[in-house]
């Protein structure tokens, strides 16, 4: 029996601002596509965005004469998100939802500071229940890094309207859906070894860390539009799940980590970059932890849909 797809509707236009990413450059060329942060006469009298080892994006579909505006992700420190969204000139104020791509802190820590300055406004929050989860990563020299989530109990303490889903949302009047956990079909994107979480108050492996989830957007006679966080469930499986829940096939642009950087994931970069150039994107945009390696293969093999990420890029979709 097939599943039904999700009834996404089209946008005639998509734009995607990278709040917060692990480089900035703000001397780096631009396009009609990706719009870099803009210069000006009195550029150092002036707070530039910061670059931290996180990831946020503000997401604005528009259809007709419906329009709506979405965070994804809010980096990995209270004062960074703040501090570039007031650079940025985007005010906290116009988001309809947040969305959170799964709990680790560089993808969360950044929600109380947005919480106090949003004040007593109501907001809905997705997130997959496992977000709560503590987590660390314990590295082949005995280091444990932790990485705390976000606290139920912080965001209940907060007037936010927490939507824990495990399948795919639809937000923005249908205008954009949030997949939920996504099936793991390729035979090489088999997780994150090293990566444990305590459930029950024990900690056991977790490598797939299934709460990690994407944002879809159906661009109008241009195709599919994704953005990830950490891409930990394989940038290649996101893909494909996205196809499957939407029903289209076209590949218009993929944008966020692709998580294929250091010595555990180097060994798949090859498949995955050839699975890429099977899907033929217009655009990709590989951020955050996608890794140095992992990008110049991107960039050398599919140049043309190639965008190097920089804090304060705006795609125009």
């Amino acid at each position: 029996m097939l599943q039904a797809t999700i009834p996404l509707l089209e946008v005639d236009e998509a734009h995607i601002t990278i709040i917060m990413d692990n480089s900035l450059d703000i001397l780096m060329a631009g396009s009609e596509v990706a719009r870099r942060y803009p210069l000006r006469s009195d550029l150092f009298e002036h707070a530039q965005p910061l670059a931290e080892h996180g990831f946020s994006a503000v997401i604005r579909v528009k259809r007709g004469d419906k329009a709506g505006t979405v965070l994804f992700d809010t980096g990995v420190s209270p004062q960074g998100i703040l501090h570039n969204m007031d650079a940025l000139e985007i005010r906290p104020g116009e988001m309809q939802a947040i969305i959170v791509s799964h709990g680790h802190a560089d993808h969360t820590m950044g929600l109380l500071g947005l919480f106090n300055r949003l004040g007593s406004r109501k907001l809905p929050l997705v997130l997959h229940p496992d977000a709560y989860l503590e987590r660390k990563v314990v590295l082949p020299t005995g280091l444990e890094l932790q990485l705390p989530p976000p606290r139920k109990a912080d965001l209940q303490r907060e007037n936010i309207e927490v939507i824990e889903e495990v399948g795919p949302s639809l937000l923005i009047d249908g205008m954009l859906v949030v997949s939920g956990e996504v099936a793991r079909t390729t035979e090489f994107e088999k997780g994150f070894p090293i990566h444990y979480a305590k459930r029950h108050e024990v900690w056991e492996p977790d490598p797939l860390i299934h709460d990690d989830q994407c944002a879809i957007i159906h661009v109008r006679g241009k195709g599919l539009v994704i953005v990830t966080g950490c891409g930990h469930a394989g940038i290649i499986n996101i893909i494909r799940n996205a196809q499957a829940l939407t029903g289209i096939q076209t590949i218009y642009a993929v944008v966020g980590g692709f998580h294929l950087t250091g010595a555990v994931f180097e060994p798949i970069i090859p498949a995955t970059v050839a699975a890429l150039q099977h899907f033929q994107p217009r655009y990709l945009m590989p951020c955050h932890c996608t890794g140095w390696v992992a990008v110049h293969q991107i960039a050398r093999t599919m140049p043309e849909a190639f965008i190097a990420t920089s804090v304060g890029t705006t795609l125009v979709l």
